[in-house]
């Protein structure tokens, strides 16, 4: 028994295609991302227990020598609770801006969909509105709800993409679902952009959708270029998506790009093995003392990479303030 518990393990986190396992049956879910649904799957929970040694205190609280990198660009934690807001509300908006607790999140009000977009088969969902108050035209991907979700999630091999950014690649899953509805969504967001010249550009997303909301943004700043500087990026939760001729690319725009990482939530640190997919961006990451740790490109060792592996917790991924 324990030889099939610790080769079910082993496929999970080296996150590889559920054929290469045939002990894990292809119904399972998929999601390590671990959405408010997947979360609960018994492999991963099964991982975290593997992972913390059996224990279920996975609370690394000493932060006393952790600070933030110099120089890097700190912001206020309620703007960052505010697209927290936008990204959650992905989940169960459509065409009008009533969803719940995320729809009256302060910062939110006077906020109108103008698209909203959610396709079959190759599963995507997401919204773009306007906030008049705040002057932002908002981009929102949502993260992993349905099994059509997991699948890509699973789909870990490199694409190359985009065509005009020499050597770059991203996860293919990741890319199916945003390329979907790419077209739509990229020509939505320039009409606005024209409608309203003085509008901020917001890309958001938790889990599956911050990574799609990544994608996103190279799409648009690749192809319009002369909008870069109106574009901010936005994730909660978000796993590597490229590697690293795409993620100097995004560090490149010089545009605000922050990803928030709540406690040891473990979705950031995947994939865990020696794909060559990177992070890029500001890291805020918020500590077990809810202190918000900013640490910038190439020095995440500050953040949530100085955490142990048995500090991974599936919980703390849905657990992002203002989500």
């Amino acid at each position: 028994m324990r030889v099939i518990l610790s080769f079910a393990v082993i496929c999970i986190a080296l996150l590889v295609d559920s054929s290469s396992c045939s002990l894990i049956p292809n119904t399972t879910p998929k999601d390590v991302l671990a959405d408010r649904v997947v979360k609960r799957s018994g492999l991963l929970d099964l991982l975290q227990w593997i992972l913390t040694g059996g224990s279920s205190n996975t609370v690394d609280t000493d932060i006393r020598n952790i600070l933030s990198s110099p120089s890097a660009p700190a912001i206020p934690q309620e703007t960052l609770d505010l697209y927290a807001a936008y990204s959650g509300a992905a989940y169960n908006i459509s065409t009008s801006w009533s969803c719940g607790t995320e729809c009256q999140h302060p910062g939110t009000e006077g906020t109108v969909i103008m698209y909203h977009w959610d396709t079959p088969v190759i599963t995507s969902t997401g919204y773009i509105a306007i906030n008049n108050n705040k002057k932002t035209i908002i981009v929102a991907f949502r993260g992993s709800n349905e099994p059509g979700d997991w699948a890509e999630d699973f789909a870990l091999e490199p694409a190359n993409w985009p065509d005009n950014i020499s050597g770059s690649s991203v996860v293919s899953g990741f890319l199916s679902g945003y390329l979907i509805a790419s077209t739509q969504v990229v020509q939505t967001v320039v009409t606005l952009s024209k409608m309203f010249p003085d509008y901020t550009i917001v890309a958001t997303g938790h889990s599956l959708g911050g990574a799609r909301a990544s994608l996103f943004v190279a799409d648009l700043t690749t192809k319009y270029p002369s909008l870069a500087p109106r574009v901010q990026l936005f994730t909660y939760g978000q796993a590597k998506c490229g590697n690293q001729a795409f993620a100097q690319y995004m560090d490149n725009l010089g545009i605000p790009i922050y990803r928030e990482i709540n406690r040891g939530d473990l979705a950031p640190h995947l994939p865990f093995d020696n794909r060559p997919y990177v992070h890029f961006g500001t890291e805020a990451w918020v500590t077990f003392s809810d202190e918000t740790v900013f640490c910038k490109s190439g020095d995440y060792s500050r953040c949530s990479a100085s955490l142990s592996p048995a500090a991974y917790s599936i919980a703390d991924h849905s657990t992002y303030k203002g989500l």
